[in-house]
């Protein structure tokens, strides 16, 4: 599974820009503020985060925890499904199968998350994880119930 092209996708009008633009910045106390998460980009079925590497993101091996790459994985497809709707629904991870394909040990980490398959009740979804240099930490396929 290779990274697609971001332009391959639809861009989003300017206020679904703008609402996921504020994704994990606002006043709420999401989960995505704490682990540091930022959207780079998102259009429709797509979506790119990054998250700037801290010593607190290790475990004790030396290497970033795999929570971490498993939460970059799943949280970059949430506004890739999110990007569908016009107006907020609840949606959920119901499905996800992750590889561990390489480990880092000081990088900042960039994750890409996009539909493959949109239906009524459930979108599937591809993810990948790399450092800021390009090498593939892990893989992932999700699917969310609408």
């Amino acid at each position: 599974m290779a990274l697609p092209d971001p332009s391959s996708f639809e861009e989003l009008s300017e206020q679904q820009k703008a609402l996921w633009a504020r994704y994990g910045s606002g006043d709420d106390p999401l989960f995505v503020q704490l682990v540091g998460l930022h959207v780079q980009e998102v259009r429709h079925d797509y979506c790119r985060l990054g998250l700037a590497f801290r010593p607190e993101l290790l475990q004790a091996g030396g290497v970033i925890h795999g929570g971490v790459l498993t939460t970059l994985l799943d949280t970059s497809c949430v506004p890739a499904v999110g990007s569908g709707f016009d107006k907020a629904r609840p949606y959920s991870t119901i499905s996800m199968h992750v590889q561990f394909l390489a480990s880092s040990a000081s990088s900042d980490l960039v994750a890409a998350g996009w539909v493959i398959r949109r239906g009524k009740s459930i979108a599937f979804c591809e993810a990948e994880v790399e450092t800021a240099e390009g090498k593939t930490l892990a893989k992932a396929a999700m699917a969310f119930k609408i």
